[in-house]
């Protein structure tokens, strides 16, 4: 409630380019066949005190990433959401940007669009505040409110929406950020490793494997621990037979490299 959808509003009409927001949970529930309500609480919710990286938790983030990853590849947007440069890290021409806004602000804001009384207003903000800080540390280990992930931190108490946007839009412009076609290439690789990463996250084969995937040139890389026999050192031909096949189904996939490693199961 600090103004970031009108903010990203305002830049997607100076720029002619997409603004996109719940649009990407939307096209992650799809990918995975879930109802909309169910990827958000999810994606939303802080975790509890002994709450642990759960296998459907990662994949629900992998295939927001993925959505994600599908709307940056086509070019110049706007994305405003939770931590969204986190699920960005790596992807060059990225301006990252916090906004934050008085709590006075912030509450007026609250209990117009949500009817409740001032009390409330300041206890619904405060949750939420804290959920996504939890949240943010326990996904990337990071806090959201540390000024070093951001390239801009615009504060609104004294400033307007339109000197915000007219600011942050030229900051955009900059060389530093903008779209060429190296920069494109990359984020098609990125938005690859991302379907690639899907597809592994989401295969009954490789569902319960914690697999990094990176691509270049449209050759993909999958990393990661599988299991294995106590008494084999190797890799076997089931694994990289199955991981290759997986990741050869996704369009655009050229090769596959693997680098994984046997762990002890006795699976």
């Amino acid at each position: 409630m600090s103004g970031g959808k009108t903010l990203a509003e305002c830049l997607s009409s100076a720029f002619g380019s997409p603004c996109v927001g719940r649009e990407i949970l939307v096209d992650a529930a799809e990918k995975l066949g879930v109802p909309e309500q169910v990827l958000a609480k999810k994606m939303e919710k802080g975790p509890g005190l002994w709450d642990q990286l759960t296998l459907e938790r990662r994949m629900y983030v992998v295939a927001v990433q993925s959505a994600l990853a599908e709307y940056v590849a086509q070019g110049d947007l706007i994305y405003h959401g939770l931590a969204g440069h986190m699920l960005l890290r790596g992807v060059p021409a990225v301006l990252r940007l916090r906004l934050i806004a008085p709590m006075e602000v912030r509450i007026r804001t609250v209990m117009e669009r949500e009817g409740l009384g001032k009390e409330a207003a300041e206890r619904y903000i405060q949750e939420v505040d804290e959920n996504r800080v939890r949240w943010t540390r326990f996904m990337y280990g990071v806090d959201l409110r540390d000024p070093q992930l951001y390239d801009l931190v615009i504060n609104l108490e004294n400033m307007s929406i339109s000197t915000a946007c007219a600011l942050v839009a030229e900051t955009a412009k900059s060389s530093e950020f903008a779209v060429t076609d190296r920069v494109r290439a990359r984020l098609a690789d990125f938005a690859l490793s991302c379907r690639v990463k899907t597809a592994l996250a989401t295969n009954p084969a490789s569902r319960g494997l914690d697999l990094e995937v990176s691509a270049d040139e449209s050759v993909v890389t999958i990393t990661g621990e599988v299991p294995q026999p106590i008494m084999l050192t190797h890799a076997s031909s089931r694994w990289e037979t199955e991981l290759t096949q997986i990741a050869m189904r996704v369009g655009g996939v050229r090769k596959v490299h693997l680098d994984i490693r046997p762990f002890s199961s006795y699976h």
